[in-house]
């Protein structure tokens, strides 16, 4: 027997991997996969929280010997998710056993084994386990704390407990949002232990393992006083290591909502969760539900203050990108569906006809590895990113639109993350000067400005000390004139552009659909804007500017059997949008003939 879970762990752990793997993205993505993988790489400070613990180990993976680094940080990704999954399964076991008292132990381990392929083939999981992010840690490690409370509850060991308080508090070192396992631990703990908790030498020696495991939070200061490349917030004195670690900037969009936003936000998670788990796998998890109120309320009860704990953190967080944010509850509701997998068995154990008693339970398992399977076969389109390259490019073909030591001005994050990883890591145009005017608003930045682009510091210093001492007034919560921020700001962004004007082709970068008044706001009216590639450059005169378009890379743009969400379709636009105002400059200025080689070869990208 011992043998047959074995194999189901080690299956538990390949199988998916395989998945996750045959999926994996081959290229940076959107959103932070760049910014994250430059600061594994180079040992720097991410943005806010910091995330010290996936640094740490991220740069561990990018030492590997396999394929590129981006390819390596895929991996710890897919690792970290793979654990997850067997975690899951682990602790399947033990309710099954310990709680449930499932006789058969085959059907311990096959019913266990299939609630972990169930939860390895939702959406919102497999994402992550096909990128890099910060979030596959964060839920190793929670899943990694269910497992071993869960442990601790059947075997009562406080050496078990203390490394139970480490692990949580060496997750607060990779994101902070698992305080919401907080309130739960506490339940447990209380239940579990009663009064003998409240001895001194007891929690003396539980302080102690929190301290070692939060201790992490220590590379911060320590790496951020080394001036690494990105050191977002500079967080080397108490007070930048407050703002960065509690999401300072952030905190506009935490536990600020309305009550119908609430009601908005609570309604786009079901959507999601239903996204997660249909009604079949939905009825399950009722079922087990209904088995732990019945043979262990405690556990019911952890896992219901767990589930709502997340469940609450999440709809009070209003950020595009929150769906891994709910991964603990959906991990919760697997363990339920599991749970509702062993009462069906449990019914079966009441036919008295064994080999009738054997047939129902196979068909019953083979029904739901069929759920599992349907969630493999109906979530692949979407999470397929074998073929996704759709930010790497269009961070180089930004590079290919422009001139030689140009300077490029942005305000997307899209654009700017993907290029950090071209720039830092594969060492791609390094002539080119690429600003993120958004990450100018903040005075750790600058720091950067003056180390990588000296010269545009020094021609702009004036202005960059005078906004500085606005930025000074607001972070550190002393009166300030928004108007004189904004101005001093609009000064600085301006200076860039006018006083480099003179040495260097300057342009400006925007996503098709993107409010532009701030960028509208930078550029002098005497200025014009040609389009060129997949920017705008900035001149100062009517003059017709000869330009040779660029040969962009649009592999997969316009092939459907390439998933693009909502994002990457908002980002490819800017091809089209880009391209027909090229056209458009080109037939002003009587270019007819060019405007239709141009029209002819981009025809198909032109929706």
């Amino acid at each position: 027997m011992r043998g047959s879970k074995i194999i189901l762990s080690a299956l538990a752990l390949i199988l998916p991997g395989i998945v996750y793997l045959s999926t994996s993205a081959p290229r940076v993505l959107f959103i932070d996969s760049g910014e994250l993988a430059v600061v594994c790489c180079t040992l720097g400070i991410a943005h806010p929280a910091g995330y010290p613990a996936y640094t740490l180990v991220g740069k561990l993976f990018t030492l590997l010997p396999l394929g590129d680094v981006i390819f390596r940080l895929n991996l710890l990704s897919l690792v970290l998710i793979c654990f997850t999954n067997l975690f899951l399964f682990l602790s399947l076991c033990l309710l099954a056993q310990k709680q449930f008292s499932v006789k058969n132990k085959n059907l311990v381990y096959s019913g266990s084994f299939v609630s972990a392929l169930i939860f390895a083939y939702t959406p919102t999981l497999w994402s992550q386990a096909t990128t890099n992010e910060v979030y596959p840690l964060a839920i190793f490690f929670c899943s990694f704390t269910i497992y071993l409370s869960l442990l601790w509850l059947q075997k009562g060991n406080f050496k078990l407990l203390c490394l139970l308080v480490f692990i949580y508090a060496l997750s607060f070192g990779n994101h902070m949002s698992t305080i919401f396992l907080l309130p739960s631990l506490i339940f447990l703990i209380l239940i579990k232990e009663k009064k003998n908790i409240f001895r001194s030498k007891k929690i003396l020696s539980l302080l102690a393992f929190f301290i070692l495991g939060i201790t992490i939070y220590l590379y911060l200061p320590i790496r951020a006083a080394q001036k690494p490349l990105l050191n977002w917030g500079n967080p080397s004195n108490w007070e930048n290591f407050i703002r960065h670690v509690s999401g300072w900037q952030y905190q506009v969009w935490m536990f600020s909502e309305s009550f119908q936003q609430l009601k908005i936000n609570l309604s786009s998670f079901f959507q999601l969760f239903y996204h997660q788990f249909p009604f079949y796998l939905i009825i399950s998890a009722f079922l087990g539900i209904f088995l732990l109120i019945k043979r262990n309320k405690k556990v019911f009860y952890f896992f219901l203050i767990l589930f709502l704990s997340n469940l609450f953190y999440g709809i009070n967080y209003s950020i595009p990108d929150i769906e891994p944010y709910f991964l603990v509850s959906f991990f919760i509701t697997s363990l339920w569906i599991g749970s509702g997998i062993f009462f069906t068995f449990q019914l079966t154990e009441r036919i008295k006809e064994k080999s009738t008693r054997k047939i129902t339970s196979g068909i019953l398992l083979a029904a739901f590895f069929g759920f599992a399977i349907l969630n493999l076969a109906g979530n692949y389109f979407e999470q397929d990113k074998s073929k996704n390259t759709f930010a790497y490019q269009y961070a180089d073909n930004i590079l290919r639109s422009v001139e030689k030591n140009a300077v490029i001005l942005t305000n997307v994050w899209d654009h700017y993350s993907p290029w950090l990883y071209l720039r830092y890591v594969e060492n791609l145009r390094p002539d080119v000067r690429f600003i993120d005017v958004r990450l100018s608003i903040r005075s750790w930045h600058f720091d950067y400005l003056k180390k990588k682009y000296p010269s545009i510091y020094a021609l702009s210093q004036k202005e960059i000390e005078e906004f500085k001492e606005q930025v000074y007034l607001f972070e550190n919560k002393k009166p300030y004139r928004p108007e004189v921020i904004e101005r001093k700001y609009v000064d600085m962004v301006r200076s860039f552009i006018q006083k480099n004007y003179p040495t260097s082709p300057i342009y400006y970068d925007i996503v098709v659909n993107q409010e532009t008044r701030n960028i509208d706001l930078w550029v002098s009216e005497n200025m014009v804007k040609i389009p060129e590639g997949l920017v705008f450059r900035l001149k100062e005169d009517l003059d017709y500017y000869p330009y040779q378009f660029p040969e962009l890379d649009t592999r997969g743009i316009t092939d459907r059997e390439i998933y693009k969400d909502d994002r990457t379709q908002t980002i490819l636009r800017t091809y089209s949008f880009m391209i027909k105002n090229r056209i458009t400059y080109l037939k002003h200025y009587g270019k007819d003939s060019e405007a239709e080689k141009l029209l002819q070869k981009y025809q198909k990208l032109l929706f």
